[in-house]
């Protein structure tokens, strides 16, 4: 197990913790060391935070779980994109048929070449997509790095802000 190799080899156990966290690490030299996790800029630097109408194809998302380990339901208004940031609130019209739809970007993907997107299987039926289809995707509401969350042009509203980042929200603000 990969655990035992990191703790065998340098002496450390590594844990899952959720992103800006401040977590002591045992180091070799001095005892100890302060780490402060952020996200990965690979997937800060592929997301698309503009908000702005995209036309491509999307096809059926076929996995079971999602990025964040929960299970898939086929009829949950979700999807997956390489180029919205997870979170995202769109409208998809299927180009082919006029057929719309709502769903939340809740994954990374698609894994297929070329898609904009991948539906969740029922939400992809209620438009007509049984395979791969034309779509137009518009984000209503799109999460920023900063943790503010900004309209996206499908709202007519574009950039407009839609809740203040965290750090700058009241204390007692549910």
């Amino acid at each position: 197990m990969m655990t035992s190799f990191y703790k065998a080899i340098f002496g450390l156990t590594l844990s899952v913790l959720p992103l800006g966290t401040t977590a002591w690490a045992a180091s070799p030299r001095d005892g100890n060391s302060v780490v402060t996790l952020t996200r990965p800029a690979r997937g800060a630097a592929s997301a698309d935070h503009s908000g702005r109408v995209r036309q491509g194809q999307a096809g059926v998302l076929n996995g079971v779980r999602l990025a964040s380990g929960a299970r898939l339901d086929p009829s949950a208004a979700v999807a997956a994109s390489q180029v919205l940031p997870v979170g995202t609130t769109a409208r998809v019209t299927n180009l082919d048929n006029g057929r719309v739809t709502m769903v939340q970007i809740r994954d990374r993907g698609p894994t297929g070449q070329g898609r904009l997107l991948d539906l969740s299987p029922g939400i992809a039926r209620s438009i007509g997509l049984t395979n791969v289809a034309n779509v137009q995707v518009a984000p209503l509401a799109v999460p920023q790095p900063d943790g503010s969350i900004r309209l996206g042009d499908g709202t007519g509203l574009s950039g407009q802000p839609a809740a203040p980042a965290l750090s700058e929200r009241p204390q007692d603000w549910g």
